[in-house]
């Protein structure tokens, strides 16, 4: 990654009121996320595969934190939805982000709206983990990221019945199996601590 875009990011986001992190290992990352973790602080997650491939997850899982976990065995679609509204009440909230432009700005999309809306309200602290691979130079950029690489590739994962899952790019279907239903764009915020953007040197994610 072009190491020039990633500072015009983070200076970008900086004028956008979102702070910044550069990690250039998978440990610095977790290290600095540990210390977040202390007992009674109730953390929820997105679903994200970047931070399955970074090993939040299972971070979290032996943490002493409170951890609102969607994928523990056995789970029930009542219990998950129970934890998706917990989720706004959190004192720390992690997931991922589908695309970064260097304008620091956020794009994501989202199925069912779990995932988005808690990044923009509720939680008392948003980390939003993101491998370099995913910036891109502009607002097109990222909708053509989103649509045609992120979306598609997810859908497979998730077993949906959507034609992208085939063509490997967005059909604009109209399927009910269909993920992209929310779109998000943060490009500031009012409480500049808040969300911080965790980037992480490599290839995390799609």
């Amino acid at each position: 990654m072009n190491h020039n875009m990633i500072y015009k990011l983070r200076r970008a986001l900086e004028k956008n009121r979102i702070e910044s992190e550069l990690f250039s290992t998978r440990d610095a990352l977790i290290y600095t996320i540990s210390h977040f973790l202390q007992p009674e602080v109730i953390v929820g997650i997105g679903d994200s595969k970047t931070l399955q491939q970074l090993g939040v997850y299972t971070l979290l899982r032996n943490s002493s934190c409170i951890f609102l976990d969607k994928y523990k065995p056995d789970i029930t679609q009542k219990e998950k939805y129970e934890i998706y509204r917990k989720n706004f009440s959190a004192d720390l909230f992690i997931s991922g982000i589908n695309a970064i432009t260097v304008e620091g700005k956020i794009f994501n999309l989202d199925g069912n709206g779990s995932r988005v809306a808690p990044i923009i309200f509720g939680p008392k602290k948003v980390f939003l983990i993101c491998g370099t691979n995913k910036i891109v130079p502009n607002d097109e950029a990222a909708i053509y990221r989103i649509r045609n690489i992120a979306a598609p590739i997810d859908a497979k994962r998730l077993n949906k019945n959507t034609p992208c899952t085939k063509t490997g790019k967005c059909m604009d279907c109209k399927s009910v199996d269909k993920i992209c239903n929310y779109y998000s764009i943060i490009q500031g915020q009012f409480d500049k601590q808040r969300i911080k953007v965790l980037l992480i040197e490599g290839k995390y994610g799609f």
